[in-house]
């Protein structure tokens, strides 16, 4: 019994030093590193200038492992090796810490990993040196610690966006102002002039009231804000979710930097109609009917009625007009009921209304539809008409052709007057002369 416990024994130690055998760990020391910030390799010990790297803006470092154990089994691994990068010399590391991580990862025998991780210089980041540390390490080894100098070169000219902020933040209703600020900061190495610093929303066609705003003078590492900037939202904008631009332009106009917010806008009080002309406003469209009354003779011709549409807006407009039925009158649209205005222009087209003979005299109103491309009823405007029965038209031409006669007599007469008295005239003139001969 004994011997068999004792064999027993012996088989189970084999097996785990077999087990044991094929995967055993690597020492993460049998590792191979290399560093690199964007593509500029890294070297340890020495003062690595890169000039590529500016304050406010992220660079990539790629971290490259190589298990180099040359008798390492097919089957070693290093186990959940992690990297950790931070850079130390920032004044402002307490509260503003550069570094990153990436997740626990395996590395086998004879592999290459390479692992990206992102950092990001701050604002407030000095001109001079600081240090990059790469941490790796495992569960099972010491860490291996590397240390590589970098220098930060300004750029000479380098303005950012500090802060770009808008009032109300997230959202407004149509037909009410947008308050924005502007803060930049200047990074460069020299000073800045006339730095022009502009917000906008480019959807909707709107600029800050008052264009531009200028910085005289930006000095080298100061930062400063560039007024209040309005803007105004039409009360009858689309209701939606729209991007709002600052824009800074310096260095004699040949560099730009932009930030964007996004604003939603809510349905406004649209579609105000003008006591004295009867226009309606729809965003950038001005909808002017006729405000007259129209007299229109039953079985007679047709009467117009002008409709006026005026584009303020910044691109072509479609619209389509079209006339409810009515069983007293016919209707067109001249020269065509699909009416296209180009931007900042205005266009007219004629409803002409005819009442069909018989047709009792008296008042009347037909709806003429005005409609954007995408079909919607922009104003619906309601037309009147005084309808005159044809007897009574009949007398009233009888009336106008009496009183033609009658000035067409009175004319005559007069004329015959006139003849009468010059004929007289010179009768008399005649007879005078007669009486004055002398004969010798």
């Amino acid at each position: 019994m004994k011997r068999l416990m004792i064999v027993m024994f012996g088989l189970i130690m084999s097996v785990l030093m077999a087990v044991s055998a094929s995967a055993a760990l690597l020492d993460l020391d049998d590792t191979k590193t290399t560093v690199k910030v964007d593509g500029e390799l890294l070297e340890e010990g020495a003062t690595n200038a890169i000039t590529q790297l500016e304050r406010g803006e992220e660079f990539d470092l790629n971290v490259k492992l190589q298990a180099s154990n040359p008798v390492g089994a097919e089957g070693d691994v290093v186990e959940d090796v992690e990297i950790n990068v931070f850079i130390t010399g920032f004044e402002h590391s307490s509260s503003e810490k550069i570094s990153d991580s990436v997740r626990p990862f395996n590395l086998g025998a004879n592999e290459n990993v390479v692992k990206t991780l992102t950092l990001k210089l701050p604002d407030r980041a000095d001109e001079g040196k600081y240090q990059v540390r790469v941490i790796i390490s495992d569960k099972n080894n010491e860490p291996i610690v590397k240390n590589y100098n970098i220098k930060v070169e300004p750029a000479d000219t380098n303005v950012v966006i500090k802060s770009f902020e808008l009032s109300p933040e997230s959202e407004v209703q149509a037909g009410r102002p947008v308050i924005s600020n502007v803060r930049v900061k200047n990074l460069g190495d020299s000073d800045e002039d006339d730095v022009q610093v502009k917000v906008s929303i480019p959807e909707l066609g709107v600029s800050s009231f008052g264009g531009s705003i200028f910085i005289d003078e930006l000095e080298e590492d100061k930062s400063t804000t560039a007024g209040e900037f309005f803007l105004h939202i039409n009360k009858c904008t689309r209701p939606g979710i729209y991007e709002a631009v600052a824009q800074v332009t310096f260095d004699d106009g040949d560099e730009t930097v932009t930030a964007t917010k996004e604003i939603t806008v809510t349905k406004g009080n649209c579609d105000v109609v003008t006591a004295e002309s009867g226009q309606v406003v729809t965003g950038q469209i001005t909808i002017t009917p006729s405000p007259e009354t129209q007299t229109i003779v039953a079985g007679s011709s047709a009467v117009s009625y002008p409709i006026t549409i005026t584009n303020s807006g910044t691109s072509t407009k479609a619209f389509t007009l079209s006339v409810d039925s009515a069983d007293w009158a016919n209707f067109r649209v001249s020269p065509s009921n699909l009416v296209t205005v180009k931007a900042g222009q205005t266009q007219t087209v004629f409803v002409f209304a005819s009442a069909n003979a018989g047709t009792s005299a008296g008042d009347r109103v037909f709806t003429v539809s005005v409609k954007n491309s995408a079909g919607d009823v922009l104003k619906n405007l309601a037309l009147k008409a005084d309808v005159a029965s044809s007897g009574r038209a009949g007398v009233g031409d009888l009336s106008s052709l009496r009183n033609a006669l009658t000035a067409g007599l009175i004319f005559v007469v007069a004329i015959l007057v006139v003849i009468g008295l010059l004929l007289a005239f010179r009768r008399v003139k005649g007879g005078d002369e007669g009486e004055s001969q002398t004969y010798y």
